[in-house]
């Protein structure tokens, strides 16, 4: 027989196979793979110490110890307290008050405030964050009571999420940074005028800037 007719048929073998694998209802690669993947849960956590040298490894090691995988995290300490909130992905038999319990095991005894809740969707509405550009705010100066209560307020007033903020005091002389979502119908010209006229009335330096003028602006 000529060579090329083994050729189509050890071809038309090999297509039938490859068909009968993959179709459905016929152990096919994706049902496989849906029934070999594990079901997960993820964990919002958070904890709070005084300071100190291994917070970070103890409560990433906890969570590891429980097959966990961290997915983010932000940490910070304030005045010599630490705080970390961290997402995390477990295997679905893992439940939040084991979790938690290893998370206090972890530290010392009585140091960490531990606490865990089920990991739901942002609830943030999705038009805001289409629909809004990133600010940064910084402000300098004196210290004043109920700044940021009176800046928030403000804020809140035109629907502008504080996505981070931050504030130093070294003596008397504040620093504050804060991230902002600001939606695109709040008029900037009229929002940077009221924070230069609170500004003013507290012996304040206030600006705020889009963050691509911000990054450009302070490049190093």
């Amino acid at each position: 027989m000529d060579i090329f007719y083994f050729v189509n048929l050890f071809y038309y073998i090999m297509l039938l196979l490859i068909q009968n694998f993959t179709c459905d209802g016929c152990g096919s690669v994706k049902d496989n793979h849906a029934i070999m993947k594990a079901k997960t849960i993820k964990y919002a956590v958070s904890v709070l110490s005084e300071d100190r040298p291994g917070i970070v490894a103890s409560v990433s090691g906890a969570i590891s110890e429980l097959d966990g995988n961290i997915i983010a995290l932000s940490q910070t300490v304030v005045e010599g307290y630490f705080t970390i909130i961290v997402l995390a992905e477990f295997p679905e038999k893992v439940l939040g008050e084991t979790l938690r319990e290893k998370l206090v095991q972890s530290g010392k005894s009585g140091e960490y405030s531990v606490i865990v809740r089920n990991y739901a969707p942002p609830r943030l509405p999705r038009f805001l964050q289409k629909n809004a550009e990133q600010y940064i705010l910084t402000i300098t100066g004196a210290d004043t009571k109920e700044l940021v209560y009176s800046l928030s307020k403000n804020l809140t007033s035109r629907k502008i999420n504080i996505n981070d903020i931050a504030c130093y005091l070294e003596g008397e002389k504040l620093t504050l940074i804060a991230q902002l979502l600001v939606p695109h119908n709040v008029d900037i010209n009229c929002l940077q005028d009221e924070l230069s006229a609170i500004g003013m009335s507290q012996k304040l330096s206030i600006h705020l800037q889009h963050i691509d003028i911000f990054k450009e602006t302070n490049r190093i």
